[in-house]
């Protein structure tokens, strides 16, 4: 027996509602956004991870294989209402196995034309950081999202770790940023992220734009804050220079105990200062004598006694 056509869609619904953690329900319970959108579409042949893998000679990690084999990519649209108008805000995106191709980058030559060429051949002027992958060290690198063109999520094969890819961030300047161990950790972060625009440069010392930084406000003011704490740890931890508005302030640790400590040393140095005492008022003298003289009513029964 053939399921109906609403059972089919309602065990398709729940089973994109398992992979995307609950997100879709979610997101149509919030106030503002309409139009949540999930594409349809259907599990890989496990043949054609066999073909990708010969055809590229690299081996998929195992949860990225237990995903296309689930689902031949995935594509979640949402949209907020404002102002009596729908604007598209958030989107996850993960590319299908035919999509799932090595990145190339541009490059101009002397002569300003523009060339082709291979991420390893790919050499950034500034001086490489200890945690970003340098271009020698690249052997593969394959896009899982254009991120709407302000970057590259990539699947990345190290030179020495061939059977461990990573997941990385590569900007418009061609600065690798890393954003998780594996596949299944970067869906769970693009998920918590809700998809909104220019998440992954909350894992970059860039950072989010402003806008960026007010669509976090209004939707995921949690993980945003998470975000800010786990940078500013780093920062800290590093003692390092944070470059905001093309202005430098620095970072350093603190020793609470010891800036306590000269705080109660000043205290101590402080002579403590008398108050001047004041002069008695006139009306003041005038009524303590007039309280020392005795009264006449007082006078005149001595005498009587007498």
């Amino acid at each position: 027996m053939t399921p109906l056509p609403d059972e089919k869609a309602a065990r398709t619904r729940e089973l994109y509602d398992r992979i995307s953690l609950g997100i879709v329900r979610s997101l149509e319970k919030r106030t503002g956004v309409t139009d949540v959108k999930l594409l349809d579409r259907k599990p890989a042949d496990p043949v054609r991870i066999v073909e990708w893998e010969q055809e590229h000679s690299s081996i998929l990690p195992d949860d990225m294989k237990n995903f296309y084999i689930t689902t031949d990519g995935l594509l979640l649209c949402w949209s907020v209402k404002f102002n009596g108008s729908v604007t598209p805000l958030g989107r996850m995106e993960v590319n299908p196995l035919a999509n799932l191709k090595r990145i190339t980058m541009p490059e101009s030559n002397k002569q300003g034309a523009t060339q082709s060429v291979s991420v390893e051949d790919t050499e950034s002027d500034d001086e490489e950081s200890k945690s970003r992958p340098r271009c020698s060290q690249i052997e593969k690198a394959f896009e899982i999202d254009a991120c709407c063109s302000h970057g590259k999520v990539c699947l990345v094969y190290e030179a020495e770790q061939r059977c461990d890819p990573k997941i990385w961030f590569l900007d418009r300047a061609v600065r690798w940023h890393f954003l998780a161990t594996s596949f299944m950790e970067y869906f769970r972060l693009m998920v918590m992220h809700l998809g909104l625009p220019q998440w992954q440069y909350a894992f970059t010392d860039i950072g989010l734009s402003p806008m960026s930084k007010q669509w976090f406000n209004l939707y995921a003011p949690v993980r945003l804050a998470i975000d800010d704490e786990q940078l500013c740890r780093q920062l800290s931890d590093t003692d390092a220079d944070i470059v905001v508005a093309d202005k430098t302030f620095a970072i350093s640790k603190i020793d609470i105990d010891r800036l306590f400590k000269l705080t109660n040393d000043k205290n101590k140095e402080k002579p403590v200062k008398k108050k001047p005492q004041q002069p008695p008022s006139p009306q003041t003298s005038n009524q303590k004598l007039s309280s020392s003289r005795p009264s006449l009513a007082h006078l005149a029964s001595k005498r009587n006694v007498r």
